[in-house]
């Protein structure tokens, strides 16, 4: 039995990008939190999370997000003032041979096609997603 998926959900057709672009918009430090939470579901072998706050801290809040995703890796960081910061890292043969600042917009694309590929392959990466976006 297959969990390949016939019919999509409107908001897959749509686009998961244009959703978190959306929550970024709204707010950043609220978007990397939730961005890690649903990226720890939908793509757990793929997303490494790190987060910030002291040992006694009442809050940890997410520091950065990594997803490695095919030759490239993507993070996404949280500098602390200003806005978030996203970087793409080409890896060959387990070397980063060139790491580059991009806008978030265009990171949030690069995931939106892996993130559609993934919940069109898997009800649990699709229902993991659509508790987010829905």
């Amino acid at each position: 039995m297959s969990d390949q998926l016939d019919d999509e959900p409107e908001w897959l057709k749509f686009g998961v990008a244009a959703s978190l672009s959306q929550q970024y918009a709204r707010d950043q430090r609220a978007f990397l939190d939730l961005l890690a939470s649903m990226l720890t579901q939908v793509l757990p072998q793929e997303t490494e999370v790190k987060y910030k706050g002291g040992l006694f801290s009442a809050h940890k809040s997410v520091h950065q997000i990594r997803v490695q995703l095919g030759e490239w890796s993507y993070t996404l960081e949280d500098p602390g003032r200003g806005n978030l910061r996203a970087t793409r890292t080409r890896i060959v043969r387990g070397i980063a041979l060139k790491t580059e600042e991009i806008p978030v917009e265009e990171w949030v694309t690069a995931l939106d096609q892996e993130i559609g590929e993934r919940v069109r392959k898997s009800a649990a990466a699709r229902n993991a997603l659509a508790k987010f976006i829905g």
